[in-house]
């Protein structure tokens, strides 16, 4: 007895002891930290503890260029280590990042992370020199002898914490240090810094070190433009601005001497880490996605991943401009683009964007046409590729000598999603691309000794390079004693040497009086172009100069120019915004422009707010109406806008104005859409008999209900049982109880979905909205009529959506398969078993597993077990390709594309690493290790308790709207309602694909998509 109670006491204690245990990491605030990390299964491409790096000598033997061009080492290890960023100075030294801190700041504790890694801090960093010293520096390498090879180096600024970029200029080494700007005095330009630095911006977000802010460089207006990548949250102070808060990927600028900031661009490239101004002043950055990233316009807002990213600043943005179109392979990703515009390379390479691919390990050229106001993109050759996979191009620069120069981070990996440090951090190249057979050399100079008639020179260069440096000189030194050569080269018959010129003049402070009206009626479009944003810049025109502004908007043809006008009006005051979009829509424009409807649209509505009396009069002019741009992108939106505002007299009064019939319908839709997932009681009866009114209804019966007239209510019952009554009325009726939710509501939608005349959309419908009545009845009486809806797919998988929605409704549903057996499992597909997951249940988990065990989510063993099982498969034959892609199709087509073959509903794969055996048996024997961003599932927890999952498509004034993620009705969901949001770690797309195929099909399956 004693020895069994002693035996006892030892396990209670051996328990007691693996219980206290504690899981420890040196960069974890709490133990639920660093447990995650610990287990937390990488993604992507991850370290290649198998493979070794090649020596940076014999890598570049295994380049593969042109015949006409030749590559060559110009740095490697150890002299740069996982180089992020490079430029040239004034003197043609070369200005390198060493990202060695990466991925973690020193001296902060993680004390939270999410399925994409993104962390959250136990502190903000302080500034240098106060704080943590980190392993980051910025290197200066110089040619001393001009023979080409940099022998001359030094440390510039070390101890740098989280650094991404550099730039120089106003006496001052600029340092993209998140979550600050820095900028370091440097009065004489030796590159070593004569005091601590300037906080000039605070606020860059921290949360995910590979898309924090970067690519610092200046632009041809004098202001300091950087982008800040997806995944982080920014709130940006500086001197003389508000703080300016915003999610995700934008352009950015500040102004040294205002010490102003603002976004100049909202959202686009994914996650953008580049910046290229070309010889025009546009931007581009590139893409994480498959094509080549937008053309950037002012003021504009592009694409994002709403779930992952965050919605954007403006709630009334209605839509976002596309990238530009791509056609070539779309192999994910090329984050960074720069347009090749120097005279050392053959002529074939001239204006051709060059683009980096550090996943497949390659440079590709692209070939830009215009389309309307943006571009189409074409890819043509490769200018360099590599079967070396630690190739990981970051960075691409044209040089003074007109080279391209490469840096290459250097690495087997290249995922940012692992929180393990397991980086290489002992390697990094730089390369150079010149003409085959090429002297190796450079010329002796230092722009900072030229004389003003000597930098109007170099404004002439043909090297772009040269021409940015002598703006940047200009604008350093800011002196009216430079006008006089500038205003004389303004006068060439160059347009590029006028433009040139005129940011010269603007920079030195020319950009005055007589000046601008001849700038404004200048023969090129690109001047006058620049000279309309210059002038908004300004936020507002000189009242002499106007009069010349709108003639020059009544004669304009070009769309670029057209776009940029449009932007403009954004920025200037009502009573010159709406005159100049008056202008615009006067002009013949092109509905189908990419960028200038929606351009014009942001104009419009951003006079909303404090100016909405002369908005609506703006609407008085039948130009306002008769423009194709007009009827496509402004009238619906403004009574979106002005109904989600609640400011229901002004709708009243648009709708008044409407010209027709045509528009009357656009009105009446927009209303619908701004009144979508909100109260509808609060509506003045004028509006509503308005909209009654334009939408012709002879029946006021659904203008009253949706009004909130509940004595209405037993007629609106009778009426949606009676099928004489049009269908899309019944519908609609249908919607409004959803939204009102009247208790004795459920038993009518029952009868409609009982009924065998009712039409299945009615049906589908009737049981959509049944999921918003929080009524634990609900589930019993749809599962006991379940079996006579079954026939109708759609019907059936909208009822299966209900039940999973509510964990009280899901039990009732699990009960009629497992005990009354009335309903079979089979009938519930692989893509709405996930739902009930969501639901976050142990009950119903384990039920689930218990009905459809094949569900049960795979253990990291298992997974383990499962690749090694097929890799041995797939080595025991060779598949057919051709056989295989009958199989994609089966299995996979309905969600994927390859190639030209295949569905939407999931990523393209066409563009991922095709060689990579592992990575695809990862991926598909395990769809949760790596969601595409774009493709998330969000789900969503109302406050009544219901469950909603599916793609947030877009997020706008406080409600989302959420679209199942393979298909389904979607749903608006007011921010009120929702008592938490998450995004899913679990994929749309089924574990165990592999089972259902045989050895054979699975190694022609993978033959498919290797090889294809």
């Amino acid at each position: 007895m004693f020895l069994a109670l002693a035996l006892l006491a030892t396990l209670s204690f051996l328990n007691t002891s693996c219980q206290e245990k504690k899981i420890e990491h040196p960069l974890a605030a709490n133990e639920d930290v660093a447990r995650y990390m610990e287990n937390f299964e990488g993604r992507g491409d991850l370290t290649d503890t198998g493979s070794a790096p090649t020596a940076p000598r014999d890598a570049v033997a295994e380049f593969q260029l042109p015949d006409d061009l030749e590559i060559e080492l110009v740095l490697g290890e150890p002299s740069i280590v996982q180089p992020i960023h490079m430029s040239f100075d004034q003197r043609g030294r070369l200005w390198v990042v060493q990202y060695q801190q990466y991925p973690y700041p020193e001296g902060l504790k993680i004390t939270s992370m999410d399925n994409h890694t993104r962390v959250t801090f136990d502190k903000q960093p302080e500034a240098p020199p106060a704080g943590a010293r980190g392993a980051d520096k910025i290197s200066v390498f110089e040619d001393t002898n001009g023979d080409g090879h940099f022998d001359k180096s030094f440390d510039a600024i070390t101890g740098l914490n989280i650094t991404t970029s550099v730039a120089l200029g106003r006496d001052r080494i600029w340092v993209l240090n998140p979550p600050y700007l820095l900028a370091f005095p440097d009065s004489n330009g030796d590159g070593l810094p004569e005091a601590d630095p300037e906080v000039h911006l605070e606020g860059f977000g921290m949360e995910d070190t590979h898309a924090v802010a970067n690519s610092l460089h200046w632009g041809p207006d004098g202001w300091l433009y950087g982008v800040q990548g997806s995944t982080t949250t920014s709130t940006i102070r500086a001197k003389n601005s508000r703080p300016v808060a915003f999610q995700g990927q934008a352009i950015w600028r500040y102004h040294p001497e205002k010490q102003t900031f603002e976004l100049f661009a909202e959202g686009g490239g994914n996650n953008p880490f580049y910046l290229e101004f070309d010889r025009k002043g546009r931007i581009f950055s590139g893409s994480n996605g498959y094509g080549r990233g937008p053309y950037y316009k002012q003021g504009a807002y592009y694409v994002k991943s709403w779930g992952k990213h965050g919605a954007l600043t403006n709630p009334y943005a209605f839509g976002h401009l596309p990238n530009m179109s791509l056609t070539g392979e779309n192999k994910r990703f090329t984050h960074a683009v720069m347009m090749y515009e120097a005279d050392l390379l053959p002529p074939k390479y001239r204006g051709m964007m060059m683009a980096l691919n550090p996943l497949h390990h390659y440079i590709q050229l692209t070939e830009l046409e215009a389309s309307g106001s943006s571009f189409e993109n074409t890819d043509t050759d490769l200018l360099l590729e590599t079967g070396d996979r630690w190739f990981r191009p970051v960075d691409i620069k044209t040089g003074p000598d007109g080279a391209v120069y490469i840096a290459d981070w250097y690495d087997s990996r290249l995922s940012h999603v692992d929180p393990r440090d397991t980086w290489h951090k002992s390697s990094g190249r730089i390369y150079r691309i010149k003409p085959k057979g090429q002297p190796t050399q450079s010329d002796s100079f230092d722009l900072t000794n030229a004389n003003f008639s000597e930098l109007a020179t170099w404004l002439q260069h043909p090297n772009k390079w040269y021409r940015q440096q002598a703006l940047r000189q200009f604008a350093d030194r800011r002196s009216p004693g430079a006008l006089p050569e500038l205003y004389a080269l303004f006068e060439s018959e160059n347009a590029q040497h006028a433009l040139e010129a005129l940011w010269a003049i603007h920079l030195s402070g020319g950009f005055e009086g007589d000046f601008v009206e001849k700038a404004l009626q200048h023969a090129d479009p690109f001047v006058q172009l620049w000279s309309i944003r210059l002038l908004g810049d300004r936020g507002s025109i000189p009242t002499e100069i106007f009069p010349i502004f709108m003639e020059v908007v009544a004669e304009s043809f070009f769309p670029e120019m057209i776009s940029q006008i449009a932007s403009t009006a954004k920025r200037l005051p009502a009573d010159q915004a709406l005159p100049v979009l008056d202008g615009l829509l006067q002009l013949d424009l092109d509905p189908d422009d990419p960028d200038i409807g929606l351009l014009i649209w942001w104009a419009l509505e951003s006079k909303v707010d404090k100016n909405l009396p002369e908005v609506l009069a703006w609407w008085d002019k039948p130009a306002t109406w008769q423009n194709p741009v007009s009827r496509k992108y402004l009238a619906a939106r403004m009574m979106k806008r002005l109904v989600m505002d609640a400011r229901y007299d002004a709708a009243w009064e648009v709708l008044k104005k409407s010209p027709g019939r045509s528009f009357d319908e656009l009105l009446v839709n927009g209303f619908y859409e701004g009144m979508a997932g909100r109260d509808l009681t609060d509506i003045p009866k004028k509006l509503l008999a308005e909209i009654s009114l334009k939408e012709e209804l002879s029946e006021p019966l659904i203008m009253e209900m949706r009004a909130g007239d509940l004595t209405r209510l037993p007629d609106a019952l009778n009426w949606l049982r009676d099928e004489n009554q049009p269908l899309k009325k019944r519908m609609e009726l249908v919607a409004i109880l959803g939204e009102m939710r009247p208790a004795n509501a459920p038993p009518v939608l029952f009868e409609l979905i009982r009924s065998g005349n009712s039409p299945g959309a009615l049906k589908q419908a009737a049981i959509h909205e049944l999921k918003k009545f929080d009524d634990p009845n609900i589930g019993k009486t749809m599962a006991s009529i379940y079996p006579a809806i079954r026939a109708d797919d759609y019907v059936r998988e909208a009822a299966i959506r209900l039940f999973s929605s509510r964990s009280i409704w899901a039990e009732a549903f699990f009960h009629e398969i497992t005990d009354t057996r009335v309903i079979h499992k089979t009938d519930v597909p692989n893509h709405l078993i996930s739902n009930f997951y969501a639901l976050q249940s142990d009950s119903i988990t384990d039920q689930m597993i218990k009905i459809w065990p094949e569900s049960a989510p795979l253990e990291p063993t298992e997974i383990n077990e499962r690749i090694n099982h097929w890799k041995e498969v797939v080595a025991k034959g060779s598949g057919n390709a051709l056989a295989g892609k009958g199989i994609f199709v089966s299995s996979c087509g309905a969600c994927h594309r390859m190639g030209a073959t295949g569905g939407e509903v999931g990523p393209d794969l066409t563009g991922y690493e095709r060689t990579n055996l592992d990575y695809w048996l990862l991926h598909t024997i395990d769809p949760n290790a790596a969601i595409r961003e774009g493709y998330e599932t969000m789900e969503i927890t109302l406050l009544d308790g219901r469950k909603i999952t599916g793609k947030l498509l877009h997020d706008e004034a406080g409600v989302k709207y959420i679209v199942p993620p393979m298909g389904g009705k979607g749903e608006h969901v007011p921010d009120d309602d929702i008592r938490d949001i998450q995004v899913s770690k679990k994929s749309t797309m089924p574990e165990r694909i592999f089972d259902k195929l045989s050895e054979k099909d699975v190694r022609d399956l993978l033959a498919f998509i290797l090889n294809s």
